[in-house]
C-alpha cells in the first residue's frame, strides 16, 4: 500500500531537543520548512500518534500528501467526477449508436435486398455499430449469399449512420470465342522481347515496328504452306518513345521543426477525431501512440512538434532532379510490373518568372500488342486481308 504523509506545523523553541525526541520515538522526518519558532515537517500519517508523546511541543496538521491527499481530492470533487464519467459514457453510447442505414444504389430491389440482409446480421436503426472486422465478415457473408446478384459491396460507419455502397452483378452472355486473329502493334516501337503461345511470330528482337503492323500472325505456315488458322496469343514488349512537357515552380515551402513540443491526448473513432485538450501550438506535426482501445474508439497519446514554414528555392540541379522524379511518378501510375522507364533525357529547359519549363524525352519498355480479328477473303491466299 502506498504511504500517505502529513504536513505538521510544530511550535518549537528548541529544535535540537525536538529532533532528539523524534529519534527516541522512532519518528522519521522526510522534509522540513522553518520560519522563526514555527516549523513545518513532513512525516508518515501513521506516525502522528508518536508526535503526541513529545509533550512539550504544540503541533497542528495543516495538510496531507500522497494517497490520503488523492483520496481527499476525489471525495471533494466526487460530484464533478461522477457527472464527467456519466457524460463520457453517454457520449460513448451516442457515438456508437446507429440512427440510420443508407444503401446507395439506383435500384430499389437491390436496396431492399441489402437492407434486409443487413438487418439479419444486426445492422439496423438503433443498433450498435460493428467493428471494422465485423463489417468485413458481414460483407463477405452477404456477397457469398447473393453472389449471382451482387458484384461488390462496401460497408462503413459514418458518424451515427451506416453507409453501404453496392454494385449489382451483370450476367453477361458467354463471349464468342475468337477463332482467327493476329497480334498487332498498337503503337510504334522497337521490339525488346516477344513471347507467344499461339500463332506465328513475324518480328524479332530489335525490329522496328509501326502502329498496325502484325507482330504474331494467326495464320500458321510450314515450309511456305498454310497449315491452319488460330487466334494468336502472346506478349510483345517494345521500346516506345515519349516527349513530356512539365512546369515546376522554383520556390517551395519546407517544414522545419523548431524544437518546441507539447503533449496531448486524442479520441478517435468513426464520429470523433479530435484532441482532448486545446492545443497550445498553432502549427505542428504530430506523432501518436495508441494508449487504449474500447470497441471502435481509440485513445492516443500525441506529441505535437511545432513547425515553421521556410520558403526555399531550387537550384537548377535540384529542379532537374525534381522534374525527373515527377516523370517517374507519372509513369508509375500507368506502367505494370513488367514495364519500365529505360531512359530520360532533358531536351529543353527555360526559367521564366520563377517557373521552370522543361521538355523531357522518355524511353519506356511497355506492352504494345493488341488482338485484332481477321476474316479471310476468298482468293486471298496469303491471309493478309482483314
Amino acid at each position: 500500500m502506498k504511504k500517505s504523509y502529513a504536513l505538521v506545523k510544530v511550535d518549537c523553541s528548541n529544535k535540537e531537543r525536538f529532533l532528539k525526541s523524534c529519534q527516541k520515538n522512532k519518528l522519521d522526518i522526510y522534509d522540513t520548512k522553518s520560519k522563526d519558532r514555527e516549523w513545518i515537517i513532513k512525516i508518515n500519517e501513521e506516525d502522528l500518534p508518536k508526535l503526541k508523546r513529545i509533550w512539550y511541543v504544540e503541533y497542528e496538521v495543516v495538510g496531507y500528501t500522497g494517497f490520503h491527499q488523492v483520496k481527499k481530492q476525489l471525495k471533494k470533487n466526487r460530484v464533478f467526477l461522477i457527472c464527467a464519467f456519466i457524460g463520457i459514457l453517454f457520449l460513448f453510447f451516442l457515438s456508437h449508436l446507429v440512427l440510420s442505414v443508407e444503401v446507395i444504389h439506383s435500384s430499389s430491389d437491390i436496396r431492399n435486398l441489402v437492407l434486409n440482409a443487413l438487418e439479419e446480421k444486426g445492422i439496423k436503426k438503433y443498433s450498435f455499430q460493428k467493428s471494422y472486422q465485423e463489417l468485413e465478415q458481414i460483407k463477405k457473408e452477404i456477397l457469398d449469399a447473393y453472389e449471382n446478384r451482387l458484384e461488390w459491396m462496401e460497408i462503413e460507419n459514418s458518424g451515427m449512420k451506416v453507409k453501404v455502397r453496392v454494385e449489382e452483378r451483370k450476367l453477361q452472355e458467354e463471349t464468342k470465342k475468337k477463332e482467327s486473329c493476329h497480334l498487332i502493334a498498337k503503337k510504334d516501337g522497337m521490339i525488346k522481347s516477344i513471347s507467344y503461345t499461339a500463332g506465328e511470330a513475324l518480328v524479332k528482337r530489335n525490329d522496328y515496328v509501326k502502329k498496325g503492323d502484325i507482330l504474331v500472325s494467326g495464320i500458321i505456315h510450314k515450309e511456305d504452306e498454310e497449315k491452319g488458322v488460330v487466334c494468336a496469343k502472346g506478349e510483345v514488349l517494345a521500346e516506345v518513345w515519349y516527349q513530356a512537357s512539365l512546369t515546376l515552380p522554383m520556390t517551395y515551402k519546407e517544414k522545419i521543426r523548431t524544437g518546441k513540443k507539447r503533449w496531448n491526448m486524442k479520441i478517435k473513432n468513426n464520429a470523433i477525431n479530435d484532441f482532448l485538450f486545446k492545443s497550445r501550438i498553432e502549427n505542428f506535426e504530430e506523432e501518436s501512440k495508441p494508449l487504449l482501445k474500447i470497441l471502435n474508439t481509440q485513445i492516443l497519446f500525441v506529441t505535437q512538434y511545432e513547425i515553421e514554414e521556410e520558403e526555399k528555392k531550387y537550384t537548377e540541379e535540384e529542379a532537374m532532379e525534381k522534374v525527373l522524379q515527377m516523370i517517374d511518378e507519372k509513369f508509375a501510375t500507368i506502367l505494370n510490373e513488367k514495364e519500365e522507364i529505360l531512359s530520360k533525357k532533358v531536351l529543353k529547359k527555360e526559367e521564366n518568372n520563377g517557373i521552370m519549363n522543361v521538355e523531357v524525352f522518355v524511353s519506356v519498355k511497355e506492352e504494345i500488342s493488341m488482338t485484332q480479328e481477321f476474316q479471310r477473303i476468298k482468293g486471298d491466299e496469303n491471309g493478309d486481308a482483314f
